[in-house]
Protein backbone atom coordinates (compact mmCIF):
# COMPACT_ATOMS: atom_id res chain seq x y z
CA UNK A 1 0.00 0.00 0.00
CA UNK A 2 2.82 2.41 1.17
CA UNK A 3 4.65 1.25 -2.77
CA UNK A 4 1.39 2.20 -4.38
CA UNK A 5 1.09 5.68 -2.33
CA UNK A 6 4.56 6.20 -3.18
CA UNK A 7 4.10 5.80 -6.82
CA UNK A 8 1.20 7.78 -7.00
CA UNK A 9 3.23 10.78 -5.40
CA UNK A 10 5.99 10.89 -7.32
CA UNK A 11 4.42 10.01 -10.46
CA UNK A 12 2.16 12.86 -10.09
CA UNK A 13 4.67 15.37 -9.59
CA UNK A 14 6.63 14.27 -12.40
CA UNK A 15 3.60 14.92 -14.70
CA UNK A 16 2.90 17.99 -16.11
CA UNK A 17 0.30 20.60 -14.78
CA UNK A 18 -3.43 20.05 -16.81
CA UNK A 19 -3.74 22.31 -19.35
CA UNK A 20 -5.02 26.01 -18.76
CA UNK A 21 -6.64 28.40 -21.09
CA UNK A 22 -3.74 29.61 -23.07
CA UNK A 23 -2.76 33.38 -23.00
CA UNK A 24 -4.81 35.63 -25.32
CA UNK A 25 -2.55 37.90 -27.20
CA UNK A 26 -5.04 39.89 -28.68
CA UNK A 27 -5.54 42.85 -25.72
CA UNK A 28 -1.98 43.34 -25.86
CA UNK A 29 -1.85 43.04 -30.20
CA UNK A 30 -4.73 45.96 -29.58
CA UNK A 31 -3.34 48.00 -27.47
CA UNK A 32 0.10 47.75 -29.19
CA UNK A 33 -1.63 49.29 -32.26
CA UNK A 34 -3.69 51.48 -30.90
CA UNK A 35 -1.18 53.54 -28.45
CA UNK A 36 -3.63 54.71 -26.64
CA UNK A 37 -3.30 57.62 -24.02
CA UNK A 38 -6.02 56.44 -20.87
CA UNK A 39 -7.06 52.89 -21.15
CA UNK A 40 -10.28 51.86 -19.25
CA UNK A 41 -9.64 48.76 -17.20
CA UNK A 42 -12.54 46.46 -14.91
CA UNK A 43 -15.30 44.04 -15.32
CA UNK A 44 -18.44 44.02 -16.85
CA UNK A 45 -18.59 47.50 -14.64
CA UNK A 46 -16.91 48.52 -17.39
CA UNK A 47 -17.99 46.50 -20.23
CA UNK A 48 -22.00 47.41 -19.72
CA UNK A 49 -21.50 51.10 -19.03
CA UNK A 50 -18.76 52.01 -22.15
CA UNK A 51 -18.73 51.92 -25.95
CA UNK A 52 -15.34 52.35 -27.39
CA UNK A 53 -16.38 54.48 -30.30
CA UNK A 54 -18.55 56.44 -28.55
CA UNK A 55 -16.05 57.38 -26.28
CA UNK A 56 -13.40 57.99 -29.01
CA UNK A 57 -15.65 60.60 -30.87
CA UNK A 58 -16.52 62.20 -28.01
CA UNK A 59 -13.07 62.54 -26.59
CA UNK A 60 -11.44 62.93 -29.72
CA UNK A 61 -8.39 63.88 -30.41
CA UNK A 62 -8.22 61.80 -27.15
CA UNK A 63 -6.75 58.06 -27.82
CA UNK A 64 -9.24 55.47 -25.48
CA UNK A 65 -9.19 51.89 -25.47
CA UNK A 66 -11.69 49.82 -23.47
CA UNK A 67 -10.03 46.94 -21.55
CA UNK A 68 -13.39 45.05 -20.20
CA UNK A 69 -12.50 41.82 -18.21
CA UNK A 70 -16.07 40.38 -17.68
CA UNK A 71 -16.12 38.25 -14.02
CA UNK A 72 -12.73 39.85 -13.29
CA UNK A 73 -11.66 40.67 -10.21
CA UNK A 74 -8.32 42.04 -8.40
CA UNK A 75 -5.85 39.15 -9.32
CA UNK A 76 -6.88 39.57 -13.16
CA UNK A 77 -6.84 43.49 -13.22
CA UNK A 78 -3.30 43.36 -12.08
CA UNK A 79 -2.43 40.50 -14.63
CA UNK A 80 -3.90 42.94 -17.09
CA UNK A 81 -1.03 45.75 -15.91
CA UNK A 82 1.38 43.14 -15.79
CA UNK A 83 0.98 41.06 -19.25
CA UNK A 84 -0.93 43.17 -21.24
CA UNK A 85 -0.61 47.45 -20.38
CA UNK A 86 3.31 46.92 -19.30
CA UNK A 87 4.27 44.45 -22.00
CA UNK A 88 2.41 46.69 -24.79
CA UNK A 89 5.68 49.10 -24.57
CA UNK A 90 3.21 52.28 -24.00
CA UNK A 91 2.12 53.94 -20.96
CA UNK A 92 -1.19 55.44 -21.39
CA UNK A 93 -3.12 56.77 -18.20
CA UNK A 94 -5.25 53.39 -16.67
CA UNK A 95 -8.47 54.42 -15.29
CA UNK A 96 -9.30 50.99 -12.89
CA UNK A 97 -13.32 50.62 -12.20
CA UNK A 98 -14.45 48.96 -9.10
CA UNK A 99 -16.86 48.34 -7.01
CA UNK A 100 -17.65 48.22 -3.07
CA UNK A 101 -14.74 46.52 -2.00
CA UNK A 102 -13.59 45.07 -4.84
CA UNK A 103 -9.62 46.35 -4.37
CA UNK A 104 -9.38 44.53 -1.21
CA UNK A 105 -10.58 41.35 -1.81
CA UNK A 106 -8.46 39.44 -3.79
CA UNK A 107 -9.98 35.82 -4.03
CA UNK A 108 -13.05 37.24 -5.44
CA UNK A 109 -14.37 34.64 -8.26
CA UNK A 110 -11.37 33.15 -9.44
CA UNK A 111 -12.98 29.72 -8.63
CA UNK A 112 -15.83 30.61 -10.78
CA UNK A 113 -15.17 28.93 -14.48
CA UNK A 114 -15.31 32.04 -16.34
CA UNK A 115 -13.74 34.16 -13.60
CA UNK A 116 -10.71 31.69 -13.56
CA UNK A 117 -10.86 31.56 -17.69
CA UNK A 118 -9.94 35.06 -17.70
CA UNK A 119 -7.46 34.61 -15.33
CA UNK A 120 -5.51 32.19 -17.05
CA UNK A 121 -5.76 34.20 -20.27
CA UNK A 122 -3.82 36.82 -18.61
CA UNK A 123 -0.97 34.25 -16.78
CA UNK A 124 2.31 34.22 -18.75
CA UNK A 125 4.90 31.47 -17.56
CA UNK A 126 5.02 31.02 -13.98
CA UNK A 127 3.03 34.16 -11.69
CA UNK A 128 4.67 33.29 -7.77
CA UNK A 129 3.19 36.48 -6.76
CA UNK A 130 -0.27 35.71 -8.03
CA UNK A 131 -0.41 32.21 -7.15
CA UNK A 132 0.79 33.45 -3.15
CA UNK A 133 -1.79 36.27 -3.00
CA UNK A 134 -4.40 33.80 -4.01
CA UNK A 135 -3.80 30.64 -1.80
CA UNK A 136 -6.24 30.35 1.41
CA UNK A 137 -5.58 32.57 4.12
CA UNK A 138 -4.03 30.85 7.66
CA UNK A 139 -6.97 31.52 9.07
CA UNK A 140 -8.67 29.29 7.01
CA UNK A 141 -7.00 26.09 7.94
CA UNK A 142 -9.04 23.69 6.02
CA UNK A 143 -8.09 24.80 2.60
CA UNK A 144 -5.12 26.07 3.64
CA UNK A 145 -4.23 22.25 3.88
CA UNK A 146 -5.51 21.31 1.05
CA UNK A 147 -3.52 24.10 -0.68
CA UNK A 148 -0.45 23.03 0.16
CA UNK A 149 -1.42 19.18 -0.71
CA UNK A 150 -2.16 20.31 -4.15
CA UNK A 151 1.30 21.70 -4.07
CA UNK A 152 2.90 18.73 -2.48
CA UNK A 153 1.29 15.93 -3.88
CA UNK A 154 -0.89 17.44 -7.43
CA UNK A 155 -3.02 14.70 -8.22
CA UNK A 156 -4.63 16.59 -10.36
CA UNK A 157 -2.23 15.85 -12.71
CA UNK A 158 -2.97 12.08 -12.21
CA UNK A 159 -6.35 12.40 -12.57
CA UNK A 160 -6.16 14.68 -16.01
CA UNK A 161 -3.76 11.29 -17.53
CA UNK A 162 -6.06 8.22 -15.80
CA UNK A 163 -9.96 9.72 -15.99
CA UNK A 164 -10.03 9.09 -20.14
CA UNK A 165 -8.46 5.45 -19.02
CA UNK A 166 -11.47 4.50 -16.19
CA UNK A 167 -14.04 6.19 -18.02
CA UNK A 168 -13.66 4.20 -21.07
CA UNK A 169 -13.37 0.73 -19.10
CA UNK A 170 -16.34 1.83 -16.88
CA UNK A 171 -18.10 2.31 -20.67
CA UNK A 172 -16.84 -1.28 -22.08
CA UNK A 173 -18.13 -2.90 -19.20
CA UNK A 174 -21.31 -1.18 -18.80
CA UNK A 175 -22.03 -2.22 -22.48
CA UNK A 176 -21.61 -6.15 -21.85
CA UNK A 177 -24.40 -5.91 -19.18
CA UNK A 178 -26.55 -3.36 -20.06
CA UNK A 179 -29.15 -2.19 -22.90
CA UNK A 180 -30.20 1.45 -23.92
CA UNK A 181 -28.27 4.19 -24.60
CA UNK A 182 -24.61 3.60 -24.75
CA UNK A 183 -23.12 5.59 -21.02
CA UNK A 184 -21.02 7.95 -23.75
CA UNK A 185 -24.50 8.94 -25.51
CA UNK A 186 -25.95 9.36 -21.78
CA UNK A 187 -23.11 11.48 -20.82
CA UNK A 188 -23.51 13.55 -23.66
CA UNK A 189 -26.75 14.05 -22.89
CA UNK A 190 -26.29 14.85 -19.02
CA UNK A 191 -23.58 17.45 -20.24
CA UNK A 192 -26.12 18.86 -22.64
CA UNK A 193 -28.92 19.60 -19.97
CA UNK A 194 -26.22 20.91 -17.58
CA UNK A 195 -24.15 23.18 -20.03
CA UNK A 196 -23.24 26.44 -18.52
CA UNK A 197 -25.47 28.31 -20.94
CA UNK A 198 -28.51 26.44 -20.53
CA UNK A 199 -28.60 27.55 -16.24
CA UNK A 200 -30.30 30.61 -16.27
CA UNK A 201 -28.22 33.46 -14.97
CA UNK A 202 -25.42 30.85 -14.21
CA UNK A 203 -22.81 32.89 -16.39
CA UNK A 204 -21.51 36.62 -15.03
CA UNK A 205 -23.87 35.61 -12.30
CA UNK A 206 -21.26 35.98 -9.43
CA UNK A 207 -21.07 39.29 -10.57
CA UNK A 208 -23.98 40.41 -9.14
CA UNK A 209 -22.88 39.00 -5.29
CA UNK A 210 -22.13 41.27 -2.79
CA UNK A 211 -19.04 41.47 -1.13
CA UNK A 212 -19.93 39.61 2.22
CA UNK A 213 -18.94 41.23 5.85
CA UNK A 214 -18.11 44.68 6.10
CA UNK A 215 -13.64 44.89 6.05
CA UNK A 216 -11.38 46.96 7.75
CA UNK A 217 -8.81 48.33 4.81
CA UNK A 218 -5.79 48.24 7.09
CA UNK A 219 -6.62 44.83 7.69
CA UNK A 220 -7.03 43.40 4.24
CA UNK A 221 -4.17 46.03 2.45
CA UNK A 222 -1.24 43.66 2.65
CA UNK A 223 -3.27 40.38 1.72
CA UNK A 224 -4.17 42.26 -1.35
CA UNK A 225 -3.23 43.08 -4.74
CA UNK A 226 -3.11 47.06 -4.15
CA UNK A 227 0.65 47.33 -3.28
CA UNK A 228 1.77 45.05 -6.13
CA UNK A 229 -0.33 47.24 -8.63
CA UNK A 230 1.30 50.05 -7.18
CA UNK A 231 4.53 48.79 -7.30
CA UNK A 232 4.27 47.96 -10.77
CA UNK A 233 3.13 50.79 -12.35
CA UNK A 234 5.33 53.14 -10.90
CA UNK A 235 8.08 50.93 -12.19
CA UNK A 236 6.58 51.64 -15.31
CA UNK A 237 5.50 54.93 -15.28
CA UNK A 238 1.87 54.19 -15.52
CA UNK A 239 -0.22 56.61 -13.86
CA UNK A 240 -3.69 54.96 -12.57
CA UNK A 241 -6.70 56.59 -11.59
CA UNK A 242 -9.65 54.56 -9.70
CA UNK A 243 -13.19 54.99 -10.05
CA UNK A 244 -15.46 53.07 -8.03
CA UNK A 245 -18.73 52.81 -9.67
CA UNK A 246 -22.45 53.48 -8.46
CA UNK A 247 -24.44 50.72 -7.59
CA UNK A 248 -27.83 50.01 -8.09
CA UNK A 249 -28.44 50.66 -4.51
CA UNK A 250 -26.66 54.21 -4.39
CA UNK A 251 -28.87 54.66 -7.38
CA UNK A 252 -32.29 54.08 -5.33
CA UNK A 253 -30.73 56.28 -2.54
CA UNK A 254 -28.99 53.81 0.18
CA UNK A 255 -26.64 55.87 2.19
CA UNK A 256 -23.19 54.10 3.33
CA UNK A 257 -23.06 52.16 6.21
CA UNK A 258 -20.98 53.97 9.31
CA UNK A 259 -18.11 50.76 8.14
CA UNK A 260 -18.37 51.43 4.80
CA UNK A 261 -17.28 55.83 5.45
CA UNK A 262 -14.27 54.77 7.02
CA UNK A 263 -13.37 51.11 4.72
CA UNK A 264 -13.79 54.34 2.08
CA UNK A 265 -11.99 57.12 3.81
CA UNK A 266 -9.09 54.68 4.51
CA UNK A 267 -8.76 53.73 0.71
CA UNK A 268 -8.86 56.92 -0.66
CA UNK A 269 -6.34 58.14 1.60
CA UNK A 270 -3.97 55.24 0.77
CA UNK A 271 -4.78 55.65 -3.31
CA UNK A 272 -3.98 59.62 -2.97
CA UNK A 273 -1.12 58.99 -0.34
CA UNK A 274 0.38 56.66 -3.28
CA UNK A 275 -0.10 59.31 -6.59
CA UNK A 276 -3.24 57.86 -8.07
CA UNK A 277 -6.50 60.08 -8.17
CA UNK A 278 -9.47 58.51 -7.09
CA UNK A 279 -13.33 58.97 -7.70
CA UNK A 280 -16.21 58.05 -6.08
CA UNK A 281 -19.35 57.98 -8.30
CA UNK A 282 -21.64 56.72 -5.07
CA UNK A 283 -23.38 60.28 -5.20
CA UNK A 284 -23.27 60.41 -8.84
CA UNK A 285 -27.41 61.15 -9.60
CA UNK A 286 -27.15 62.09 -13.15
CA UNK A 287 -26.63 57.95 -12.93
CA UNK A 288 -30.13 57.49 -12.22
CA UNK A 289 -31.93 54.06 -11.38
CA UNK A 290 -33.76 53.97 -14.72
CA UNK A 291 -30.48 52.95 -16.46
CA UNK A 292 -30.13 50.05 -14.86
CA UNK A 293 -29.96 46.51 -16.63
CA UNK A 294 -29.43 43.94 -14.25
CA UNK A 295 -27.85 43.95 -11.02
CA UNK A 296 -25.27 47.00 -11.21
CA UNK A 297 -25.55 46.28 -14.79
CA UNK A 298 -26.17 49.09 -16.83
CA UNK A 299 -29.24 48.50 -19.22
CA UNK A 300 -27.63 47.41 -22.73
CA UNK A 301 -29.11 49.70 -24.88
CA UNK A 302 -27.67 52.65 -22.79
CA UNK A 303 -24.39 51.91 -23.37
CA UNK A 304 -23.37 54.84 -25.81
CA UNK A 305 -25.43 57.14 -24.30
CA UNK A 306 -23.94 56.32 -20.81
CA UNK A 307 -20.67 56.82 -22.52
CA UNK A 308 -21.64 60.03 -23.43
CA UNK A 309 -22.76 61.18 -19.82
CA UNK A 310 -20.03 60.11 -18.50
CA UNK A 311 -17.24 62.02 -21.00
CA UNK A 312 -19.55 65.30 -20.15
CA UNK A 313 -19.64 64.86 -16.04
CA UNK A 314 -16.71 63.23 -15.70
CA UNK A 315 -14.15 64.89 -17.88
CA UNK A 316 -11.93 65.79 -15.30
CA UNK A 317 -10.75 62.61 -15.48
CA UNK A 318 -9.20 62.33 -19.43
CA UNK A 319 -6.78 65.15 -18.78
Amino acid sequence: MALAALLVVVTSRSLPRPATAPFDPQPLERLRRARPEFVLLGNSMVGTRFDERTLRRSLRPHRISVLALSGSASAAWYLALKNVVVASGHRPRVILFFREQELTEPHKWVTAPKARRKLEQLWVGDEPLVERKLAPRPTDFIDRIEWYRKRAVPLENWRVKTEPLVERAGELGSNLIQKGPSPRLRKRQINKLFALRNLRGADGAAEQAPSGKPQVFEEELAQSFLPDIFELTKANGIPLTFVRVRTRAAASGAAKTASEQRYDSALERYLLAQGAEFYDMHDADWESIDMYGEGDHIAGRLTRRYSQLFVEHMSQIFH
